[in-house]
């Protein structure tokens, strides 16, 4: 484990880029450490003996982890939850509700996975059962309590997901994002958004009023890291999410590539990737998959 892979956000709060297939600043699995230790999103399982290797230069044994939390069940997010449950037995999974059948019998939610990621899906690793009686759903309104560290409060987020959910600790008034408030690359400042197939527009927006009606100070990224200023991001995230829908719904008959270009000259966000946006496949996947999702949304609201 790298150093500069395990960081401090908060007292109690910790940061792990768990590097999967060897990507750096792609996913952060955050650690609540306390007498009960939580994660959240522990990412595929290519990536946990990276994040298995953090825990124990924290301290952490596997009989301290109480709960893995994931804000959706996406293989980037929960495929290796099953894995990391061998190594803490004591622990249990925490998801939507709706996404518990999906992560005790994963043989749908795997082959549907390969199907959109082929050899990349392959590559993160096979996402293993949990049993039964080692996950729990989660809804509106729910609370995760640990002793010795933080309490987190669940909220609902759709929009990148329907199951879509992410975390609040009051205390520190920290929000965990998952994927529904963008993709942060803290290097450059910038924010793109993450919404594949099949995305809901609507249903986004609506999630980050919900999220700014919390005053959080501090976002949590999956991808990738924190970020203060947290309303601010928030809403700037909506304005490019509104500004992602009119230059698409503008240029709906036109190729990706196409659309890509014009959001490059009227997105600053893009502006500032740069040669990123064309020349860093893993970013030119993001946005080819968040165009594609942005524009089957449209197409399905079009008369």
């Amino acid at each position: 484990m790298k150093p500069q892979s395990l960081y401090q956000v908060r007292p109690g709060l910790y940061a792990v880029d768990v590097r999967p297939l060897g990507i750096e600043q792609f996913l952060s699995t955050y650690v609540l450490l306390g007498r009960e230790v939580a994660v959240i999103d522990p990412g595929p399982a290519c990536s946990i003996p990276n994040l298995i290797g953090a825990l124990e230069a924290l301290g952490v044994r596997p009989s301290s982890l109480r709960y893995v939390l994931a804000t959706h069940i996406h293989i980037d997010h929960a495929g290796g939850a099953g894995l990391l449950l061998e190594w803490a037995e004591g622990a249990k999974l925490l998801v939507h509700e709706r996404g518990v059948k999906h992560m005790v019998e994963p043989g749908r939610l795997w082959e549907s996975t390969k199907a959109v990621l082929g050899e990349i899906a392959l590559a993160y690793g096979e996402i293993k059962p949990v049993e039964e009686e080692r996950i729990a759903g989660l809804r509106e309104g729910d609370e995760v309590n640990l002793v010795g560290s933080l309490r987190l409060h669940v909220l609902e987020t759709p929009g990148h997901a329907s199951h879509h959910l992410s975390f609040f600790e009051s205390g520190g008034r920290i929000l965990f994002t998952g994927d529904s408030a963008g993709v942060y690359i803290r290097s450059l400042g910038a924010v793109v958004p993450t919404t594949p197939p099949p995305f809901r527009l609507d249903l986004a927006l609506a999630s980050l009023d919900k999220q700014v009606e919390l005053k959080p100070e501090v976002i949590c990224y999956a991808h990738f890291g924190h970020a203060e200023e947290a309303i601010k991001m928030l809403e700037g995230h909506k304005e490019q999410l509104r500004l992602w829908a009119e230059v698409v719904k503008e240029h709906l008959n036109e190729p990706l590539n196409a659309i890509l270009e014009l959001l490059m000259s009227r997105d600053p966000n893009l502006a500032r990737l740069g040669r990123l946006v064309k020349e860093d496949t893993v970013m030119h996947a993001v946005l080819t998959r968040s165009l594609m999702g942005m524009k089957g949304f449209l197409e399905r609201k079009s008369p």
